[in-house]
């Protein structure tokens, strides 16, 4: 019987198993440079957790492929808790705030890219930090894998200077002559410690030279007269393979954690109108215990053609205007426009969905250089005409529903004026002294529009503190956090309550999002304005009877043109008898603290839900990834099975005969084709006790027998087959069905 492990083999793998030790020190010391305080502990570990699985594989242990096989999920596992500083358990378990940080890694970390500046400092997006050790751990893997088990020592080179250059180029290193050297000393010495496979070492090395001379020759051109300023060639923000250069890519995803804004303002779009005008994406309807998402809403499809005739919901008290819109920097699919669009020309012959909200989507997205004139109505209707208003007739039931947490039935409130009663604050769970604090607010207020007014002044008053560095909660919604612990928070924050605390009182209210008008950008000689990263906002939209929805901004700092709204400079309550509306506010409300201009809101990254919960379709995804990995083996042996069986009793004899051959190869014991039949049976029977003569005397006779195998004999074969198996035991059996080693030959 054979030791636990060939003495031979593992000799023979520690010189691969150190030159790739030797690459991996370097890459993750090198890339301790993109941080300014280095986590060196979790570097380390990600880059360990990266390469075991490969080192297990090349280690020449007995049953390095099972081995192998258990160590990739384990060292995934590892490397997704080291990357959010959590423990394996917790990402075993689904622990919530666990699978929000690892949800939030792809399109945080990539959202962020682009607007955070290297090294990073220690109050970095955590989603960025967490998405490049990943990075490391995957390069780790491909550096491992090529050269301590393929034995590619010009490919794990390669790989191991694509992560150099990364780094490099992002964070010049402090002495690169002397850095240059030390990588090329230990890419000498990998090509002196490993011994390619099928390949002569003088040849390897020959080519190393030649690409690596280049690839030097290439860089040195392309770089003479680029200096290293942020617009050289290998400024990696700034590639397009699109033509646009610097793109976002817009999500309007309400996540209330804390912003990182661009430390340099990017503009995306150029709007030429007669006032600046807040640009609408899309709104934000449904309310799911966490946060404002958009809802199913009603759709149609519509070929724009060159122009494109919609029919607002006018009121007469709307000021017809119209706005060029030029995107620069940015890829959307959603049509920014400002107030209520009449018309739209200039998307060419794409296909727009029409959402019952009166968004609108376009197919193929929108990039830059789009440019496009929307004919728009801007809705001002005034105090006056909003506390007049009206009665509610019906009303879509999504815009007053509540869903109050995780495993909570949905409340459904009666609209405002109806006479019904307003449910019990303790239907809505956590949100209950939210609820409570709501009606204190409103109190007696005669009329929708008196709510609205109270509820904007309060949220746009002392103590609520504008704040984009609010820390996450830990056990309590954001939106109450906001209102009754921290009063500090950003437009996510006070529009999500101002919508909230209404829609709990039975008034129509839903989330907008889009952009914001800076009005000190607004240029009145060329009546035009820039549009930029920093100005992705969220307001307040509130359906009003007879004059359809009207904008409010409970953000201080921020404001809407509409004179109702006491974020509005024209704000006024002219014409009001104040014995009957003596609620009303007198002035319009400034902010406590006006908001760092520099620190603006940001842009979400595509892909991501409206809602920051858990979302277990990740874990779904992951576990169905693990088993897909560990099933394909299964599944191609199966097939190999099924065809090695068909045929006439010749072929089905000598198919169970090689099925054998792949069955002991995959258990560790690979037979020498230089030995007979018979020489085979012996050696299966003195290494694993097994008598196998049965088996291979029926497949000399089929091979070399003067007539055909006498019926049967296939069946025979296939019997004989599945005593070896049962006699090898089911630890060798799980062993050799994980092992991939006889598909790999073939």
């Amino acid at each position: 019987m054979r030791s636990g492990s060939d003495p031979t083999r593992t000799r023979d793998a520690l010189g691969p198993i150190a030159a790739a030790g030797m690459l991996l020190a370097l890459l993750a010391t090198t890339w301790s440079g993109l941080w300014l305080e280095p986590p060196r502990g979790r570097l380390a570990l990600v880059t360990i957790l990266g390469a075991a699985p490969a080192l297990v594989r090349a280690a020449g242990i007995r049953r390095a492929p099972l081995a192998w096989a258990l160590a990739a999920p384990l060292a995934a596992v590892c490397a997704l808790g080291a990357a959010v500083s959590a423990s394996p358990i917790q990402v075993l378990t689904g622990d919530r705030g666990t699978w929000n940080a690892l949800g939030d890694i792809l399109p945080d970390g990539l959202g962020n890219a682009a607007a955070t500046p290297l090294p990073l400092s220690p109050d970095a997006p955590q989603a960025l930090s967490a998405l490049l050790l990943l990075v490391l751990c995957a390069g780790a893997a491909l550096v491992a894998w090529q050269v301590a088990v393929a034995r590619r020592p010009l490919a794990g080179v390669i790989a191991t200077t694509a992560g150099l250059a990364y780094r490099w180029t992002l964070v010049p290193p402090g002495r690169p002559v002397l850095t240059g050297a030390v990588a090329l000393v230990a890419a000498l010495a990998v090509f002196r410690l490993v011994a390619p496979r099928r390949t002569r070492p003088g040849s390897a090395r020959g080519r190393a030279v030649l690409m690596g001379g280049a690839v030097t020759a290439i860089a040195v051109l392309a770089g003479i007269g680029g200096g290293t300023t942020p617009d050289s060639w290998w400024n990696w923000r700034d590639w397009d393979f699109g033509g646009g250069g610097g793109l976002t890519t817009i999500n309007f995803r309400q996540s209330y954690g804390p912003l990182v804004s661009p430390d340099q303002p990017a503009v995306i779009a150029r709007v030429e109108a007669a006032q600046a005008i807040p640009l609408r994406a899309l709104t934000l309807e449904r309310f799911d215990g966490l946060s404002f998402g958009q809802a199913t809403a009603p759709a149609s499809d519509r070929p724009a053609n060159g122009e494109l005739r919609l029919a607002p919901d006018t009121r007469g008290t709307d000021a017809e205007t119209q706005e060029r819109i030029t995107l620069t920097g940015v890829r959307t699919p959603w049509v920014l426009a400002g107030g209520r669009p009449s018309a739209v020309r200039g998307l060419g012959r794409r296909t727009v969905t029409v959402l019952g909200d009166g968004s609108l989507r376009a197919d193929p997205e929108l990039g830059p250089n789009t440019r496009y004139v929307v004919d728009t109505l801007v809705p001002d209707p005034g105090v006056r005409n909003l506390i007049d208003a009206g009665g509610y007739g019906d009303v879509d039931p999504e815009l007053l529903t509540i869903l109050p947490g995780r495993g909570s039935g949905p409340v459904r409130i009666p609209v405002w004026g109806s006479g019904e009663p307003l449910p019990d604050p303790s239907v809505f769970g956590s949100y209950a002294e939210v609820d409570r604090l709501s009606r204190r607010i409103i109190g007696n207020a005669r009329t929708a529009y008196e709510a609205v007014n109270r509820v904007e002044a309060f949220v746009r008053g002392s103590p609520y503190r504008y704040d984009v560095r609010t820390p996450r909660p830990a056990g309590t919604p954001d939106l109450v956090d906001f209102l009754l612990v921290t009063k500090r928070g950003y437009c996510q924050h006070f529009a999500g309550a101002m919508a909230l605390m209404l829609r709990m009182n039975g008034i129509p209210a839903r989330i907008a999002v889009g952009f914001t008008a800076d009005s000190g950008r607004f240029d009145p000689d060329t009546s035009s304005y820039e549009i930029q990263v920093r100005d992705a906002h969220s307001w307040v939209e509130v359906l009003f009877p007879g004059y359809g929805w009207i904008p409010f901004d409970p953000t201080p700092g921020r404001s809407v043109p509409n004179s109702a709204s006491v974020s509005s400079r024209a704000y006024s309550r002219a014409n009001i008898d104040l014995k009957v509306n003596p609620g009303i506010s007198a002035a319009p409300v400034r902010p406590t603290t006006p908001p760092n201009p520099a620190r603006n809101e940001q842009i979400a990254p595509a892909g991501g839900s409206a809602s920051d919960g858990f979302d277990g379709r990740w874990l779904v995804a992951i576990m169905g990834a693990l088993l897909l990995a560990l099933g394909t083996p299964f599944a191609l042996k199966c097939a190999r099975r099924m065809r090695r069986r068909r045929g006439g009793e010749r072929e089905r004899v000598l198919g169970a005969a090689r099925e054998l051959e792949s069955l002991l190869e995959d258990v560790g014991w690979p037979l020498d084709p230089a030995l007979s039949a018979t020489e085979r049976a012996r050696v299966v029977w003195r290494d694993l006790g097994i008598d196998a003569e049965g088996i291979y005397g029926l497949a000399t006779a089929a091979r070399f027998a003067p007539s055909r195998p006498s019926p049967g004999s296939g069946r025979a074969a296939w019997a004989e087959l599945a005593r070896i198996r049962r006699r090898l035991g089911w630890r060798r059996r799980a062993r050799a069905g994980l092992s991939v080693r006889s598909l790999r030959r073939g």
